[in-house]
């Protein structure tokens, strides 16, 4: 059964997407299968891993995308699913591991346009929709909006775990508090749903600081940081596992030629910053994996 993981953090601009599309293109070259799931309505990931050009086109079939599962009884999700994504410029395969679950700008329409199913919230139906594909992975990766609206709230009520990017500085430390307060009212007022359903209880595994840039002084910040992780771990509101992870991920233009060629980091031509920035991502990843107990990996 595949590891869910939502990455996830209240506060925008900590480069969430970029680190989940690298994490799970390290994965999928490590040897695992992996599917990511875009519950962003700003549809980066997905425009990213198929390109503006594929994405447009697909726009024409609207059941194609995650948007639908909602909106037609009979969806299912292998309909929703772009398998390896990652082309080359004639067309073949560059990570045939990763798949991608893609949204459109229309997922936004799932606060206010689509009617709810009397006692099956939103996250209910997504969660046994994303059973049928479930063995067919060994990763499923959520990229959340940052918020907890109803996107948010399905990639949750599915995950076991939940990552959270972060930079090294006050406001994320505020937007780690709040997260961690929403996850846990969000997992009391779904406790009667969670138990019915058999889903799982998402735990934070671990803040993963991204896009560091050069020079900046963690020090401090990472203080704060450690001292909260210990606060909440003491009213039991994260995992005693959860931790600060060692690895950072720095800061480079790389990321911005990535997206320009639709293709994550670790496939980028074998140029000095790039290598560099895969190497940080590799890290992060072999971390990861360690922590939820897979440390075969090898990259």
């Amino acid at each position: 059964m595949a590891q869910k993981i939502s990455f996830l953090n209240i506060k925008g601009g900590v480069g969430k997407t970029s680190l989940l599309v690298n994490m799970g293109a390290c994965l999928a070259y490590m040897g695992r299968r992996v599917l990511i799931v875009d519950f962003d309505a700003q549809s980066n990931a997905s425009i990213w891993l198929m390109r503006l050009d594929r994405w447009n086109g697909l726009n024409k079939t609207p059941e194609k995308f995650l948007l639908n599962l909602f909106k037609d009884p009979s969806a299912k999700m292998s309909d929703c699913i772009q398998r390896s994504p990652i082309r080359d410029t004639d067309g073949d395969e560059m990570l045939p591991r990763l798949d991608l679950a893609p949204a459109s700008f229309t997922l936004m329409d799932l606060e206010h346009e689509v009617p709810q199913i009397e006692n099956k919230p939103f996250y209910r139906r997504f969660y046994e929709a994303l059973s049928e594909v479930e063995d067919d992975y060994d990763f499923i990766l959520f990229d959340c909006p940052p918020n907890f609206f109803y996107t948010t709230q399905c990639a949750l009520f599915a995950s076991d775990h939940v990552l959270v990017p972060s930079n090294p500085d006050a406001l994320s430390i505020i937007g780690f508090h709040l997260l961690v307060d929403k996850l846990a009212r969000f997992k009391t007022d779904t406790e009667t749903q969670r138990l019915s359903a058999g889903s799982p209880s998402p735990e934070i595994v671990g803040i993963a600081l991204n896009a560091v840039k050069p020079g900046t002084k963690i020090h401090v910040p990472l203080e704060r940081f450690n001292s909260q992780i210990d606060r909440f771990k003491t009213q039991g509101k994260v995992s005693e596992k959860t931790h600060i992870y060692p690895d950072l991920v720095r800061h480079s233009v790389t990321v911005g030629r990535a997206v320009m060629l639709g293709i994550p980091t670790v496939l980028m031509s074998k140029q000095d910053a790039s290598i560099n920035l895969a190497e940080d991502y590799i890290k992060l990843t072999k971390h990861l994996l360690e922590q939820l107990g897979d440390a075969e990996a090898e990259a």
